[in-house]
């Protein structure tokens, strides 16, 4: 976050340390149901993941021509790959000839991709280059249509794209506001990945993000993890377009209230969190970076969610004082989330399907909160005046 940007939010939480109370908006509620209905769960598959873009990747995660991540975010396998033009694509990972998985790595770097069923061969741009026996049809044209093509933007350091669509029209993601020049000054570009996680979750989708958009859970479940960093019950929030921003302060900040204002970094005193809309959330934490993508599970249970943590660190060799440190931030990251975050949501998510309460109240010290809902609400509401 550049300096000019940062000082006032610098400001105003400094205003609410000295007061000791936090930053409020409106409170606002969300309906229980949307939590444990399968209709409702329909919807939202039809409006936001089958419709809108997704996070799907990094810059950092596809560096180079031949460059390759596979992921399962669509309901089914896909390929992120840069071509030796230097262009991202999206392919669906469905061999043309009897739709197997073509790629099984998670990542790697390669310029051919062999189906391990029949050998049917693509290049990185899904393009079909070889098949054995090619006597045996006639009618498929080598070099030719292979893999099919999804709607795909990149633009700073993400990669965007979309299960649905014409590749060919440019795909249209809702503007990044002022977390577009956060973003840059992350330079998600020259990350470098360091470990990936899968969660198989048994919460619904949204309690993955909710658990993101508020430290007021900090001094109670995180009394002895996380809660002791951070001032709790305490951020900064905002929105832009339907994406949001978290500013949640660590006790750290008040080192800059004896530094000329700018000359203030926020990045090292705080967590930055973004949620990319629709469930993507971006978190900054001092020295990595961590993207949590979320969706709905592929069996439609609304009570059920896959979540993968993608942890990123600086570029460069990585020295065994280093690696002892990413492990050391890791484990902190793991065993915080899943330990403590899943498990109090799993928790919530069977309070919620016992009927025993009709919503979720989200108080007016949880703005992002609030603020992620709103986005919700609006884009499903939108769909629904647009017939869709």
């Amino acid at each position: 976050m550049n300096n000019d940007r940062a000082q006032p939010i610098v400001r105003t939480l400094f205003g609410h340390i000295e007061s000791g109370q936090p930053w409020l908006t409106e409170p606002s509620s969300a309906n229980a149901a949307d939590y444990v209905d399968p209709d409702h769960a329909a919807l939202e598959r039809e409006r936001l993941f089958d419709r809108l873009p997704q996070v799907v990747a990094l810059t950092a995660d596809v560096p180079t021509p031949g460059s390759f991540v596979r992921r399962d975010q669509f309901g089914y396998s896909v390929v992120i790959s840069r071509g030796v033009d230097g262009i991202v694509r999206t392919l669906a990972n469905v061999c043309a000839h009897r739709g197997a998985e073509v790629v099984r790595e998670d990542r790697g770097c390669q310029h051919r991709h062999a189906c391990p069923y029949h050998a049917w061969t693509y290049d990185q741009s899904g393009t079909l280059v070889g098949v054995p026996n090619r006597s045996s049809f006639p009618s498929v044209e080598v070099p030719g249509p292979g893999l099919t093509e999804l709607p795909t933007v990149e633009d700073r350091g993400l990669i965007w794209a979309a299960s649905q669509g014409d590749h060919k029209n440019l795909l249209s993601v809702p503007s990044l506001g002022a977390i577009a020049d956060d973003l840059d000054s992350l330079v998600l570009d020259e990350q470098q990945h360091w470990r990936t996680h899968r969660f198989d979750l048994n919460l619904n989708w949204k309690l993955v993000i909710d658990t993101f958009l508020e430290p007021y859970h900090f001094a109670s479940l995180h009394r002895d993890t996380v809660g002791p960093i951070f001032f709790p019950n305490l951020c900064f929030a905002d929105r832009h377009g339907p994406h949001v921003r978290e500013v949640i302060p660590r006790r750290s900040l008040l080192k800059l209230a004896d530094q000329p204002p700018e000359t203030w970094d926020i990045v090292p005193h705080s967590a930055l969190v973004y949620v990319l809309f629709p469930s993507t959330v971006l978190v900054m934490q001092i020295d990595h970076v961590e993207t949590w993508r979320i969706w709905p599970h592929p069996d439609g249970d609304p009570r059920r969610s896959i979540c993968e943590l993608d942890f990123y660190v600086p570029p460069g060799p990585i020295s065994e004082a280093a690696q002892e440190h990413w492990e050391k931030n890791w484990r902190l990251t793991i065993d915080t989330v899943e330990r403590e975050d899943f498990n109090a949501m799993a928790g919530v998510q069977r309070g919620l399907g016992s009927g025993a309460i009709n919503q979720l109240r989200f108080g007016a010290n949880e703005p992002a909160l609030s603020m992620f809902h709103q986005s919700l609400s609006e884009t499903l509401n939108a769909g629904a005046e647009a017939g869709v």
